[in-house]
C-alpha cells in the first residue's frame, strides 16, 4: 500500500508527517509505523502526582494533588490558578474551535487560551488548563509555519528546544498542512501532574482516505514565564514518543466531533 502522507519531495505536508513530528510513514494493515524516539522525561523539583488512567500507570482513581503552602501563581494573562484536582472525566460544556485542520478546546476566561492570535497561548495553571494547552499545542502542528511557532513561541527552555531551534527551516519555508490525513484528539490520560510540570497522554484518531487508526503521545508541559510550555525531547522532537495505540481503552474519551 502506498504512503497515506505526502513525501516532502511531492508537496506540502503536516508536521505529523515530517521528520521529528512523524505520525506515520506507511500504513500496514491497521498498524501505524511510527518513528519513535525514546527518552527520559525531565524531572520536577516536586514529586509528581501519579494518575491511574494511563497506559503507563496502574489502575485506580486519580488522587488530588497535595495542597501546597502557597497558592500557585496565576497565568501571565491573569487566569486564576483554580481547582488543582486532576480530571478523571471529560471537562463539561467544552467549546471547540478549528485550529488549522484540528479542533481544540477553548475557554478564554477560565482555562485558556486567553490569547488566540497570533499564537494560542496563556492557559490557567491548573490540570484542566494544562489539558487545554496540550490539545492546543497538538492543533498548532497543523498550521503553516508550525515548527517555528512551537519552538520559538511555545517551547520550554532546554537542550531539546535548543536543538529544534538549530534545525528550524528558513523563515517562510515550512510546509503547510496536508490534505491527505486528518488528526483529531479522541481522549486523554494524565500520567503525572504538579503545578510546575505535567505529562498528559493524548489519544488521537488519524483518518485517511483508506482507514482510521489510533495513535497516542505523551505531551510534557512545564510552567514557565506564566504559561504552560512544551518540553521537547533531547533530539529536538516535540512528540518523541508518538506510537500506535490498539484502542482507546484507558483514556478518558474527549473530542470535539
Amino acid at each position: 500500500m502506498s504512503s497515506s502522507f505526502e513525501d516532502e519531495a511531492d508537496g506540502p505536508q503536516s508536521l505529523w508527517a515530517r521528520r521529528g513530528f512523524v505520525l506515520a510513514a506507511l500504513f500496514v494493515g491497521l498498524l501505524v509505523v511510527a518513528a519513535v524516539v525514546l527518552f527520559t522525561l525531565p524531572g520536577s523539583d516536586a514529586d509528581p502526582v501519579e494518575v491511574g488512567q494511563g497506559r503507563q500507570t496502574t489502575g485506580g482513581a486519580a488522587p488530588s494533588p497535595t495542597p501546597t503552602a502557597t497558592e500557585p501563581e496565576s497565568s501571565s494573562c491573569d487566569l486564576p490558578a483554580g481547582d488543582q484536582t486532576v480530571p478523571v472525566v471529560a471537562p463539561t460544556e467544552t467549546q471547540w474551535e478549528l485550529v488549522g485542520e484540528m479542533v481544540a478546546p477553548t475557554a478564554p476566561e477560565l482555562h485558556g487560551p486567553a490569547v488566540s492570535s497570533p499564537v494560542r497561548s496563556c492557559f490557567a495553571r491548573t490540570p484542566v488548563g494544562a489539558l487545554y494547552a496540550a490539545v492546543n499545542v497538538a492543533a498548532t502542528t497543523t498550521l503553516p509555519n508550525a515548527e517555528r511557532i512551537l519552538t520559538e513561541d511555545l517551547g520550554a527552555e532546554g537542550a531539546g528546544r535548543d536543538v529544534a531551534l538549530e534545525n528550524l527551516p528558513t523563515e517562510g519555508s515550512s510546509a503547510g498542512p496536508s490534505s491527505e490525513a486528518q488528526v483529531q484528539v479522541a481522549g486523554f490520560s494524565f500520567l503525572s501532574y504538579t503545578e510546575d510540570e505535567t505529562v498528559i497522554d493524548l489519544a488521537m484518531l488519524a483518518a485517511t482516505r483508506e482507514q482510521v487508526v489510533t495513535v497516542h503521545t505523551p505531551v510534557t508541559l512545564r510552567w514557565e514565564q506564566g504559561d504552560w510550555r512544551l518540553v521537547f525531547g533531547p533530539e529536538g522532537a516535540p512528540f518523541p514518543r508518538l506510537q500506535a495505540a490498539p484502542s482507546l481503552a484507558g483514556y478518558v474519551p474527549w473530542s470535539g466531533t
